[in-house]
């Protein structure tokens, strides 16, 4: 399991390790400043309010009037359009009925871990590892306890088809890639980020077909958001609750932190999650293949997002970036021996290809 920091000269390997300890200075600072300035205090869960705007469309109810008196009864804030999900997500569970949709996602997050798995394993990694470590990231699409709604919950859904999407580019099957993730990004428009660096990274490669295709769907995506933009503004009214904060809130590392415990890392104390995401990002740039690549690209560009946009209410967002970081995780052992060895190598670099193979030190002699 050769990662990129195997390349590095003892100078590079202390740059590195030195941004990393800073970050997790920060972070684990990040989080000491006490709870969170803004808590949820509408009396329904957003799974529920959910769940009840699935029963009111099953009784026939059109969609846009079901989410506006669910939103007035749980008293959110229904003057902002970003509070009004797109509607594909929650009529395809209520088209499903919710018993079935709940299997359907355990289904689709099965796929994504052995998806994830084999995609490591095809990179030189240790698949059965990553196959265990992305099914306890999306381990909530396994709970079909009634209790739990969070098959309601857009943005698990969204995790789990962007994981789909990145699996397929690991066989080269870029049609299916394309075609998660879209699904994805109608599902939630979180997923904006991923279609975008996909969107890049197609245009780099010059690869028109699957450009094309990716330009298909944002397009379509961007037509249908701003439909269902103009529809929820029609059925907001003046007594609608106003959004008292902004979405841009800078949350930094403390927000990224929060939403990384949306996990199992939940159950533990928040200095853990905050130690923890600066290994997985080293674990996720050390990644040295074009799937690895990939993934790093989507990550820095949900970190940054996160880093500026969202409320530290919407713990949730983590769904989306969990199971993508799970791939950090698995590779973070390989990547820090790695760069310890660089920082205790007296010679030059070693030089890593695709696959995880090497080639001789800078300067040694051929045999």
């Amino acid at each position: 399991m050769k990662t990129t920091f195997s390349a590095l000269t003892r100078v590079q390997a202390a740059v590195v390790m030195a941004a990393a300890a800073v970050f997790l200075v920060w972070c684990v600072l990040a989080v000491r400043g006490g709870p969170l300035e803004i808590r949820n205090t509408t009396p329904k869960s957003d799974g529920r309010m959910y769940h009840s705007v699935v029963q009111r469309l099953h009784a026939g109810e059109g969609y846009y009037d079901s989410l506006g008196s669910e939103l007035r009864k749980g008293e959110y804030a229904s003057r902002s359009v970003f509070n009004w999900r797109t509607p594909f997500h929650l009529m395809a569970v209520a088209a499903m009925t919710e018993p079935v949709s709940r299997y359907v996602l355990a289904g689709l997050a099965l796929i994504a871990s052995l998806l994830a798995g084999i995609a490591t394993n095809r990179g030189g990694g240790l698949g059965v590892l990553q196959f265990i470590v992305t099914m306890l990231a999306l381990s909530e699409c396994f709970i079909f306890n009634q209790s739990f709604n969070f098959h309601l919950i857009a943005e698990v859904w969204a995790g789990a088809l962007i994981t789909i999407s990145v699996g397929a580019y690991a066989f080269g099957w870029w049609p299916a890639g394309v075609g998660a993730g879209i699904v994805a990004l109608f599902i939630r428009e979180l997923a904006l980020p991923y279609a975008v660096v996909s969107w890049l990274i197609a245009l780099r490669k010059r690869n028109m077909p699957e450009l094309y295709a990716w330009t298909a769907g944002l397009v379509g995506w961007t037509v249908y958001f701003l439909v269902h933009a103009h529809l929820a503004m029609s059925h907001i009214t003046e007594h609608d609750i106003v959004l008292r904060v902004g979405w841009i809130h800078f949350g930094g590392p403390r927000f990224l932190v929060e939403t990384v415990r949306m996990s199992l890392l939940n159950a533990l104390p928040t200095w853990v999650a905050a130690a923890i995401l600066p290994v997985i990002l080293l674990g996720t740039a050390g990644w040295a293949t074009s799937i690895g690549r990939r993934v790093a690209a989507v990550d820095v560009g949900y970190m940054a997002a996160y880093s500026i946009v969202g409320l530290p209410v919407d713990l949730y967002w983590g769904a989306i970036t969990n199971p993508l970081l799970a791939f950090g995780l698995v590779w973070s052992v390989p990547a820090l021996r790695d760069l310890f060895r660089a920082l205790l190598r007296s010679r030059g670099p070693v030089a890593t290809i695709e696959g995880g193979a090497t080639m001789r030190h800078v300067g040694e002699a051929a045999a």
